[in-house]
């Protein structure tokens, strides 16, 4: 049995964590006025693809893992995910396409679904991403 943890989604948004509080960085996502799918995803680009290749192997792999299951099996609020990390802009209308367009951004051409996912268990460990970063 496999394990899943979702505090790995918090990793993917780490560079956007906490600009709500940054008047900066909302004046400047004010400006791009994100509305469409490709507005998200030119964001996604621009600031996340490049922290999420910059994770150290584990994390990628923990994190990658555990968007597919939450995808998957939609069972996590991802608007509850989305603004507690304090993001500088509001999530789409359904915030799970964010965490789609996140996947297609970082995993072109691969499917998110996991075919046994029923066979993972959940553990909610909120201290792990923290140790898996701190061993770098």
């Amino acid at each position: 049995m496999q394990v899943v943890n979702p505090h790995f989604l918090d990793l993917f948004l780490r560079p956007l964590t906490g600009l709500a509080d940054d008047d900066e960085a909302i004046a400047y996502y004010k400006e791009i006025e994100l509305l469409t799918e490709e507005q998200y995803k030119a964001v996604i680009r621009e600031t996340l693809v490049e922290h999420f290749n910059n994770l150290e192997e584990v994390e990628q792999r923990k994190s990658k893992l555990a968007l597919s299951y939450y995808l998957t099996e939609a069972e996590i609020d991802f608007e509850r995910v989305f603004y507690s990390l304090l993001p500088p802009f509001d999530a789409p209308s359904n915030a799970r396409d964010f965490f789609v367009w996140l996947w297609e951004e970082l995993f072109d051409g691969e499917s998110f679904e996991l075919k046994d996912a029923e066979s993972y268990k959940v553990v909610a460990d909120m201290y792990e991403p923290l140790r898996s970063s701190e061993k770098k």
